[in-house]
């Protein structure tokens, strides 16, 4: 089998058996926790990440991009994390001074103190482990990598199940189990690398600590612009609307996590592969045929998942159940991240690390005017809207920008096939009689409009480019 459908099956089975254990997870949750306690709890969750965007300062994308020429890469890990992980001491210590503030931040209450402080904790574990599973993703140690996911998601599911049967049914249940959940599943991989973490020998490089900030300070703009245009949906309904519409919006979110995983599977696999051909100065048709091929796809399992939409209010329960109707719009979001991850590769080529700040405004500014618009009349449903066409802005920049300073891959049929999803979306708000017809059709035209990419794929299947290492 071809080398690189090898580590694409290592990178994915991580999220892939990761998502099973969450569709597990989701139900057990859903089914004893109303909405507005889910979206409280969704809301720490949102917050850590946020703040996670924030302390790794861009290192961690320069920390990938110095790797593969660092000489002794130990140095260069130690050195990465230096200011990411005092920057998280720094917020640890200010949630054990003032965990009130924090606590009416995170849940609305100033009561919840023990919660607030495990979220200064995991920001500690937050550091180490990213910078942990980017050093193993290098490597292209793709089984690790995928291990290290499924431990963290048992561990999540199986603490989710003794909160909610032992001792509480509340948004608490599902914050306890998330946190303690991913600090035992990490004291592993903390374990497995001690010697990564071991600073007997280290010693501070400060040309490479300035060149590691330099590259990394564009990004950090970039990516928290990035991380508020993801969270800007359940911040404009945390203003605009309710708990209820949080947990509800937050629990299609998961669903739609089924295409998230195949985004976390590729990127995992496809940035050192990216990497590592445009170094050996691969043509450009490579790079198209890994887009056309994602962009195929990507937008089949989104139309599947708007032909079994129904099946939301089974897994979720009735309380949830107009989740039905805003999948369509979110599962959007990760398959336009995860295809635009194939066309803005100009970008991270010719180290113009600015470009993302640009990028995050073009996408973030209409996501914060459709929010304002829509939320507030519409809800979730409103913010799934804003979302969707926000990441379509998205699209755009990243593309245009990396096509105007390395070389343009051809997007048409990309612009075609989001166009039909979009449409597609809006037809599944609403509860049509006929809508499994629709749909059939809808996938129909998918086909029709990728025609070319299914003929290339089938040419090098023929050629036995998937079954040797002939080809790529």
């Amino acid at each position: 089998m071809n080398t690189l459908i090898k580590k694409l099956i290592g990178f994915s089975m991580g999220p892939v058996i990761g998502a099973m254990i969450s569709f597990i997870t989701i139900p057990v949750t859903t089914y004893f926790i109303n909405p507005a306690e889910y979206g409280k709890a969704s809301m720490f969750l949102l917050f850590q990440a946020m703040v996670g965007t924030f302390l790794f300062l861009g290192i961690d994308q320069a920390y990938t991009r110095e790797y593969h020429p660092a000489s002794d890469k130990t140095q260069l890990f130690q050195n990465a994390l230096l200011l990411p992980l005092a920057l998280a001491m720094i917020v640890l210590i200010a949630t054990l001074l003032v965990p009130t503030l924090f606590s009416k931040v995170l849940f609305g209450s100033q009561h919840y103190i023990l919660p607030t402080i495990l979220f200064g904790i995991m920001t500690i574990f937050m550091v180490l482990e990213r910078f942990l599973l980017l050093s193993i993703r290098m490597r292209e140690k793709a089984f690790e990598y995928s291990l290290q996911t499924i431990l963290v998601k048992l561990a999540v599911l199986l603490l989710t199940l003794f909160f909610i049967f032992f001792i509480r049914r509340d948004f608490l249940a599902v914050v306890y189990s998330a946190v303690l959940g991913q600090i035992s599943g990490d004291l592993y991989l903390f374990w497995r690398y001690r010697n990564l973490l071991r600073m007997k020998d280290f010693h501070l490089d400060k040309t490479l600590l300035v060149a590691l900030t330099k590259f990394g300070l564009p990004i950090v703009i970039a990516t928290s612009l990035s991380s508020l245009l993801n969270g800007m949906d359940r911040l404009a309904l945390r203003l605009w609307s309710d708990f209820d519409q949080i947990g509800i919006f937050s629990a299609t979110l998961k669903i739609a996590a089924v295409l998230s995983v195949i985004q976390t599977s590729f990127t995992s696999f496809w940035i050192p592969t990216a990497y590592r051909w445009y170094s050996e100065g691969r043509s450009i048709d490579y790079f198209k045929k890994v887009s056309d091929s994602l962009l195929l796809m990507m937008s089949l399992i989104a139309a599947g998942i708007f032909l079994f939409k129904n099946s939301i209010i089974i897994l979720l329960s009735e309380q949830y159940g107009q989740a039905q109707f805003l999948v369509g719009f979110l599962c959007l979001q990760p398959l336009i991240y995860t295809v635009s991850e194939t066309t803005c590769l100009g970008i991270v080529f010719t180290k113009k690390s600015y470009l993302s700040i640009w990028v995050g405004l073009f996408a973030l500014i209409p996501a914060v005017v459709l929010d304002i618009l829509l939320v507030p009349p519409f809800g979730a449903a409103g913010a799934a809207i804003a979302t969707a066409i926000a990441y379509i802005f998205f699209f755009i920049a990243r593309t245009y920008f990396s096509g105007r300073y390395w070389q343009k891959i051809p997007v048409l049929k990309h612009y075609a096939v989001l166009l039909l999803l979009i449409v597609g979306a809006f037809v599944n708000l609403f509860p049509l009689s006929n809508m499994l017809l629709i749909n059939i059709c809808l996938i129909a035209l998918i086909l029709i409009v990728q025609q070319s990419t299914l003929r290339q794929l089938w040419l090098l299947w023929k050629k036995g480019v998937f079954t040797n290492n002939g080809g790529i």
